[in-house]
């Protein structure tokens, strides 16, 4: 009996691998092209990852752009809500995040570059997308964005850069395989980049996965 257990957990945990780290196909969008560049900015401190947007992508009337009107980018990442407050150390508050239903919010902030620093030693990649790209992302946010009934962003609590970012809150429940590098990954491949969605546990292999594509400036 034990023969067929032992095959059939071997069998699983192969599907599994497979399903995890198969090569995904290319997004289907259109890649930055001469007079068709967006720079976005991939920041990370090898664990977690956040992503800079110009504020010229969202619309004039978009929820974020009223929060912060004088941004000239915005500062993006998303987690679990309880966890994402503290100062990630506490590892029964992490176990307790993976564990749905997990509640999330988003933790924007307003010009990206020096709002980065809260990371810690950051790592800062450009990655540069086309229009259609730029409008995808901005899309994959919205469809996470909770609004209030007059379509403004939902405060939860102040962020972490002091006076400069907030949290907000977010759709869609915090787990094992769906951690805030798994929401950053699809944000990169809603945009065109080719990465990994299922794997994305740690910032670092997937800042790793963008560099190998050779998107660090506008082509010219």
């Amino acid at each position: 009996m034990k023969r067929p257990i032992l095959t059939s957990a071997l069998v699983a945990i192969c599907a599994l691998f497979t399903y995890l780290y198969f090569p995904m196909p290319a997004p289907d969008v259109a890649p930055a092209r001469v007079g068709d560049c967006v720079e976005l900015h991939l920041y990370s401190n090898g664990f977690h990852s956040d992503i800079g947007a110009p504020a010229s992508i969202f619309p004039d009337d978009h929820a974020l752009r009223r929060l912060y009107p004088e941004a000239r980018s915005f500062l993006i990442g998303w987690g679990e809500e309880h966890f994402y407050q503290s100062p990630g150390t506490d590892l029964m508050l992490g176990l307790d995040a993976i564990i749905p239903p997990s509640p999330t919010v988003f933790h924007i902030a307003y010009n990206a570059a020096p709002s980065s620093v809260y990371l810690g030693p950051t790592d800062d990649t450009a990655v540069a997308v086309s229009a259609e790209g730029a409008a995808a992302f901005v899309a994959l946010v919205d469809k996470y964005l909770a609004l209030d009934p007059a379509g403004d962003a939902i405060p939860v609590a102040q962020g972490k850069v002091v006076g400069r970012s907030m949290f907000l809150r977010s759709r869609g429940s915090f787990h094992l395989f769906n951690v805030c590098n798994h929401w950053m990954a699809k944000a990169l491949r809603a945009a065109g980049v080719n990465v990994n969605t299922r794997a994305a546990w740690m910032a670092g292999p997937m800042v790793e996965q963008v560099r190998r594509q050779g998107l660090d400036r506008c082509p010219t």
